[in-house]
């Protein structure tokens, strides 16, 4: 008899899993890009990988609505950036899973690597929106050696489906062009999916990795073998994996390629 599927909570898709089960039902989960999964001591271990995807953004003209309250963010904003920022990423891939001292030891880490030299130089262009006095989004951009990069782009919960970081990215976008900046860099954690939907939708292109090449085949082939086995897809379903685990084994099977003759093209640093 076959082992059915082995689901994830919806609860469970953004954070780290750490569930009793038996080894056939942990080799039932499909694997995700992006996130670690490993079994030990009788758990599944499912923990956000470290893979990191880098995009760029060619800069042109970008709707210019600014809403009320937005504005820009200086050094003395650091106390103010601390609450909503804990507030937004204590339930995504970059965080979830730290205890409370930890994640906001870090987060005011962040916030002073951001006002320092860690990444480059903090760019005043950085925008945040207010409501009722109080941050609720903000786009953090640091000027590196070779590019500007959007360092962090976040809003609250409670305040989300509102355009507010297409809108405040889009003003940064104008900014960077009068100052002559052709190009906006961000990395996003493959682990991230809202992240990297939102950086697909607002025109940025993903620039082609190993690594992460490699992390979406192993995934996609998984998910693959366990839905041929089980016929739990459609065939249109079926198809439209396969189709996506043959291009994930294309892809990667290119850059690994373009590795042995250029390490640093299959492996992009813009630093």
């Amino acid at each position: 008899m076959k082992m059915p599927l082995t689901t994830l909570k919806k609860t469970e898709l953004m954070r780290p899993v750490h569930r009793r089960m038996s080894f056939a039902a942990f080799e039932r989960i499909p694997r995700r890009p992006g996130w670690k999964h490993e079994y030990y001591d009788g758990q599944a271990h499912i923990t956000p990988s470290h893979t990191t995807v880098s995009f760029l953004l060619a800069l042109a003209p970008r709707e210019a609505e600014s809403p009320s309250g937005i504005r820009s963010i200086t050094p003395a904003d650091a106390d103010a950036l601390l609450p909503p920022f804990l507030e937004a990423f204590r339930e995504t891939p970059e965080y979830a899973g730290y205890r409370a001292t930890v994640f906001k030891n870090s987060a005011k880490k962040y916030i002073a690597g951001f006002f320092g030299k860690v990444r480059g130089q903090w760019s005043p262009i950085s925008s945040a929106v207010e409501n009722k006095g109080e941050i609720i989004a903000a786009a953090l951009i640091k000027r590196g050696r070779a590019l500007p990069l959007l360092d962090c782009l976040f809003v609250c919960p409670g305040h989300t489906r509102k355009g507010l970081a297409t809108v405040l990215v889009n003003h940064v976008v104008n900014q960077l062009r009068e100052r002559g900046e052709t190009q906006l860099l961000s990395y996003v954690l493959l682990a991230n999916e809202p992240s990297l939907a939102w950086h697909h939708r607002f025109g940025f292109h993903e620039v082609p990795d190993l690594w992460v090449a490699t992390s979406r085949w192993h995934a996609y082939a998984h998910q693959l073998e366990i839905h041929q086995e089980l016929k739990d897809l459609s065939e249109a379903e079926l198809a439209e994996l396969a189709e996506r685990t043959a291009h994930g084994r294309a892809e990667k099977d290119r850059l690994t390629e373009l590795e042995k003759r250029d390490f640093w093209a299959a492996h992009p640093q813009f630093d």
